[in-house]
């Protein structure tokens, strides 16, 4: 992650949950030191999960076309205005409403003109323009974003931005192999 110390970080775990962290409080260390866990700065449950951290830029106004687009595992997609998470308290905030069987995969910074890619455990994958998806309150659950088979689940979601250059999507599967493929 690429952060400012004055950047406030968003962690947002399996549970649809997210907390701020200020840069700063997370103690610097050395390259062969081990860290520290995040457990010990936020107030995370045991079976919790952290599975996004999005450093929240500084300057921030309701005016902005930054949108956070989350991804769970069932494809449900969801678009939520950034500055809604511009205070978070100190217990973590609902980002996401979630049933009992889906967790959050991914959540991401986009703007007007990105686009989302969204891969399956099974191979398939799906882009959308992040304009296909309303903005919603933070408690809302989402919108069908991937029409999954019997048996599949998203594994992984990014962002192509406008400003990207031929973009290429690579995938990697679990026995190793990998391939690029153009956007």
């Amino acid at each position: 992650v690429r952060a400012t110390m004055h950047n406030d970080l968003l962690f947002f775990t399996d549970k649809g949950k997210v907390y701020q962290l200020k840069t700063y409080d997370i103690p610097e260390g050395k390259r062969a030191t081990r860290g520290k866990s995040i457990a010990n700065f936020l107030s995370i449950a045991q079976d919790e999960h952290i599975t996004s951290i999005l450093p929240m830029p500084k300057e921030i106004k309701k005016s902005d076309d930054l949108s956070v687009t989350m991804v769970t595992r069932q494809g449900i997609a969801k678009k939520v205005e950034a500055s809604s998470f511009y205070d978070v308290r100190r217990n973590g905030i609902i980002a996401i409403g979630l049933k009992d069987d889906d967790g959050l995969i991914e959540a991401m910074f986009t703007s007007k003109g990105d686009t989302v890619v969204v891969a399956s455990k099974k191979g398939q994958s799906i882009r959308f323009k992040e304009s296909d998806i309303r903005q919603m309150g933070r408690t809302a659950a989402g919108v069908r974003g991937f029409n999954l088979k019997k048996g599949d689940e998203v594994v992984s979601a990014g962002v192509v931005t406008k400003e990207s250059n031929n973009p290429r999507l690579f995938t990697f599967s679990s026995k190793g192999y990998g391939k690029q493929t153009s956007m």
